[in-house]
């Protein structure tokens, strides 16, 4: 395959920051950091030194994957996007640094080489960052997408009392995700424990609209449907007051005005 001069020149120049990856790299090197920056410095300057060698269109789709892999590694290492963005800023620096000492030692290159080597580095360095990113957000949103599943999880724990009976505490705001999570969990359990009663404490219930006392009533008759008696207990006083005026009605339902009240005055059969 043909090489003219001029591809020769960034092979040339693509060798000699292969040859210098690891001195760019500990040159970059900041006090307290670990093994594992320096080595993804080291990764990212010879993808570079890939690109003037090879190509950009042959090199791109490398620099897309490696950053794909350090976006999905720097949120398991709890990094944060603008501190790592500012370290590539830092690495184009040192590789112009590197590249000013590589044209000025050698007589072969000119202006226009430092044009080439210019629209050869940039595009890489700039879908670095692209990729960099987009899988860092990525990474991020499922991460928090795993934490509110393991928060709903926590949030509807249904928890046995005796034999057939269990407890659902209820605390904090019910919105729709967590009023659905609500219903879904709690079919589940009721099936999965065989129960006959599930006592509701809302004592961790502190306000109360339309929408959280019809995502009450859903779970209350859902139960029924399938057996299990549903028992309310602990309605703060002001929840109380709130639900007669939004014209909210329980009647139908047991209630108790605390836990310990259900549990000693309620008789529970099979």
């Amino acid at each position: 395959m043909h090489v003219d001069m001029k591809e020769k020149e960034l092979i040339v120049i693509g060798k000699k920051i292969e040859e210098s990856k690891y001195r760019i790299s500990e040159a970059m090197k900041v006090e307290g950091e670990g093994d594992q920056s320096g080595q993804i410095r080291v990764e990212l300057i010879q993808l570079i030194s890939d690109g003037l060698q090879h190509g950009v269109d042959t090199t791109l789709a490398n620099v897309t994957d490696w950053a794909g892999k350090i976006g999905n590694l720097a949120i398991e290492c709890g990094f944060q996007l603008d501190e790592t963005l500012k370290g590539t800023g830092i690495i184009r620096s040192f590789l112009w640094e590197e590249l000013e000492q590589i044209i000025k030692e050698d007589d072969r290159f000119n202006v226009d080489t430092v044009f080439r080597v210019t629209r050869t580095i940039d595009p890489l360095l700039d879908q670095a960052i692209y990729a960099y990113s987009t899988s860092f957000v990525q990474a991020h949103k499922a991460s928090m997408d795993v934490a509110q599943q393991e928060f709903l999880k926590l949030s509807a724990p249904v928890v046995p009392l005796m034999e057939g009976v269990a407890v659902l505490p209820i605390i904090g705001s019910v919105n729709d995700e967590r009023a659905y999570y609500l219903m879904d969990t709690t079919l589940d359990e009721a099936t999965r424990r065989q129960l006959n009663y599930l006592l509701i404490d809302l004592s961790g219930v502190t306000v109360i609209d339309t929408m959280v006392a019809n995502s009450i009533g859903n779970i209350i008759s859902s139960l029924e449907l399938v057996g299990v008696t549903a028992i309310l207990a602990g309605i703060r006083p002001e929840v109380a007051q709130t639900m007669v005026t939004l014209g909210i009605d329980f009647s139908d339902i047991k209630t108790y005005n605390s836990l310990q009240q259900a549990l000693s005055v309620h008789v529970f059969t099979k």
